[in-house]
């Protein structure tokens, strides 16, 4: 069945789709890759999971993120995540809360079997919640630089599209930074390549992501850019846990790190 869509859907589209950009986190198991494909009315989605990031300071970075999706249409989901640091070093172990982000999600074109392409918008929101003056605030930039003490406000465009047994998600975004008192930081263009294989066992999901940004800090030589590869294994039609590797391929990003997550839907 062919979806209709009212004409100024699709004008929003376009112009979601070329001014677009992705904060920090993702669906999982991504760093930064999010879906085109959205959840029905009423059905909702936790996801938890545990990451650790290795940093060339010899800091290591522990974050224990809990998302919440709920369908509010069809064509409109709304997630809130929030983050917990952990952040070990030289000086000790320190922990912190991090920036509590709103994340509303509409879908502009739903795939289908003849063209399985699926076209998606993201509002993402931060809202100031972390300790800027923490562990993994302003005082360690390298390990959070999303905490500023400021609101941000970004915009994604998402493309999801089947190649089976691949279905490829792109994302291409843009946000607007907060400067926080004394600073005058960059906006952010960001970017994410991701794939999803299917293997010859149904439950079994091998995933891979190239996710990166422009620096936010003015006069900084390279851009964060980072390499991930992992496993989905689908436990049931609700349940699925995930595991992923990930590497920074320039110097702004982790060195390397790791994830372990679970994600329920119901």
């Amino acid at each position: 069945m062919i979806m209709e869509r009212p004409a100024f859907i699709g004008v929003v589209a376009s112009g979601v789709f070329v001014m677009t950009a992705a904060l920090a986190q993702a669906e999982r198991p991504f760093v930064a890759a999010e879906r085109g494909t959205m959840l029905d009315h009423g059905v909702s989605k936790l996801e938890v999971g545990v990451e650790s990031a290795r940093f060339s300071s010899q800091t290591t970075r522990y974050t224990i993120m809990t998302e919440l999706t709920y369908g509010l249409l069809d064509h409109l989901n709304f997630e809130v995540e929030a983050p917990y640091f952990f952040v070990t070093g030289p000086g000790g172990t320190q922990g912190a809360i991090g920036d509590v982000t709103l994340r509303p999600k509409i879908l502009f074109l739903k795939g289908r079997e003849a063209n399985p392409l699926s076209l998606a918008g993201e509002l993402v929101l931060k809202f100031p919640s972390c300790d800027e003056s923490g562990a993994a605030g302003t005082a360690n930039p390298s390990v959070n630089a999303a905490c500023t003490g400021e609101t941000d406000l970004g915009l994604i465009g998402i493309a999801t599209k089947e190649f089976l047994p691949v279905t490829v998600h792109l994302n291409i975004g843009y946000t607007f930074v907060g400067n926080p008192p004394g600073q005058t930081l960059d906006n952010v263009v960001s970017y994410a390549l991701a794939f999803e294989y299917e293997t010859v066992l149904p439950a079994i999901v091998l995933v891979g992501e190239l996710s990166g940004e422009t620096n936010r800090n003015p006069g900084a030589g390279d851009n964060p850019l980072t390499m991930l590869v992992g496993v989905m294994y689908r436990v049931n039609r609700r349940m699925s846990l995930d595991s992923s590797l990930t590497a920074g391929l320039t110097s702004p990003s982790p060195d390397y790190g790791a994830s372990l997550g679970v994600s329920y839907t119901f």
